[in-house]
């Protein structure tokens, strides 16, 4: 599968609130990184397609980043963390198509 860039997405997250907390100010468009990432294109040093990313604070986009996998129960890590990730890259996609 080709990777999509959308730089209309991935730049709009400077001036939008993180969809999961509300905090506003160093929102940033995280790429997916669940379980399914590579069928959305994932591979060694490139990130999935623009489309699939959440706006994130900080500390949003560090809970679902792959270094964080330990602070999942176990057992869940993959499909939960995939799960919700991809919820709030839809949260996030009703937000930009609402503006």
């Amino acid at each position: 599968m080709a990777v999509h860039r959308n730089k209309s997405r991935t730049e709009g997250a400077r001036y939008a609130p993180c969809v999961r907390c509300g905090k506003e100010g160093e929102t940033r468009a995280a790429h997916y990184c669940g379980f399914r990432s590579y069928a959305y294109g994932k591979g060694w040093g490139i990130k999935c397609d623009d489309d699939l990313t959440a706006y994130f604070c900080h500390t949003c986009d560090d809970d679902f980043s792959e270094s964080s996998y330990h602070k999942w129960p176990d057992g869940s890590k993959d499909i939960e963390r995939s799960e919700e990730f991809m919820h709030w890259i839809n949260m996030t996609t009703i937000y930009i198509n609402r503006e």
